[in-house]
């Protein structure tokens, strides 16, 4: 797939690959060309010999991979970032997982093998949303900001970080304002795209490491959990099917490359149409982590 770049954006991506940086990081309002930019400075980093990856670390609106979770994509054969990894982080919604989104992209930033990684940001740039932005470009420290159209806030982001050089961009005529009906409805079709071609396969957890936010012993039916090896890394995003006496679980996941040793999970699900769907609880008991069918 060809992607017109803007006649503005081409001096500013040749400078970008010029520079040699190692990491990027893109900063903006939503619906700005964000997710445009960092997909056209990806495909021209891979043109120019440059081995790049992307790190999508907005939950909600995806670039690569399912939602509610930071994801690594490289450039496909299609012209479109493949997920290659992704850390689960329970919810779409940014402010909700601050530590594990800042550990999620680090971890991710860190097996990027890449010499060059672009980072893609959620659009909150105010109040709490700046001060997320501190703390990502402090566990991330880009080489460079770049800022896709003009906004005060972004302004006050890059005033924050007065030592980062920084490349300010107008916004991309191909954006569009998008509502939250059709926030919901990407987000619905990021899941799909995610599960629809996976398997359905048994996964028994008598003996890995299981960890839910709410204190259930088992994932019921619909919810949403990652599979961790015995580091604890997250290896893919599963969906329960359903649940056996035996102690299996009946997952549609796809496949991991590793021995699956641990499962972490929370409130968020998926319902028959693949939108979100939260449990609630009269009264959440504790975070739990044990391993099953020890005392």
């Amino acid at each position: 797939m060809t992607i017109e770049t803007p006649p503005d954006w081409q001096a500013a991506l040749q400078s970008i690959l010029d520079r040699n940086v190692r990491h990027v990081l893109v900063l903006g309002a939503p619906d700005a060309g964000k997710s445009t930019f960092c997909g056209i400075l990806l495909a021209h980093a891979v043109a120019a010999s440059r081995k790049a990856a992307l790190l999508d670390a907005d939950p909600g609106q995806k670039q690569v991979g399912p939602p509610a979770c930071v994801t690594l994509g490289h450039l496909g054969t299609g012209g479109r970032p493949v997920l290659s990894a992704l850390v689960f982080l329970g919810t779409i919604e940014p402010l909700r997982c601050w530590p594990r989104l800042l550990a999620g992209a680090a971890s991710l930033a860190a097996e990027a093998r890449a010499d060059l990684v672009v980072i893609n940001t959620c659009g909150l740039l105010r109040g709490p949303g700046r001060r997320l932005k501190a703390a990502i470009i402090s566990a991330m420290r880009p080489d460079l900001l770049v800022t896709i159209g003009e906004d005060r806030n972004a302004e006050t982001i890059l005033a924050d970080h007065p030592g980062i050089p920084a490349l300010r961009l107008p916004r991309s005529a191909l954006a569009r304002r998008k509502g939250e009906g059709e926030r919901r409805t990407l987000r619905r079709a990021a899941f799909r795209n995610y599960f629809e071609q996976a398997p359905c396969w048994p996964l028994l957890t008598n003996r890995i490491h299981l960890e839910s936010g709410d204190g259930e012993a088992l994932p019921p039916p619909g919810r949403l959990v990652a599979l961790a090896d015995k580091a604890g890394r997250d290896l893919v995003l599963g969906l329960v099917m359903g649940q056996a006496p035996s102690g299996h679980l009946l997952l549609k996941a796809p496949q991991p490359d590793r021995v699956v040793a641990g499962l972490r999970w929370g409130r968020l699900g998926l319902d028959e149409a693949w939108a979100e769907q939260w449990a609630t609880f009269a009264q959440p008991g504790p975070p739990t982590r044990h391993q099953s069918g020890q005392a």
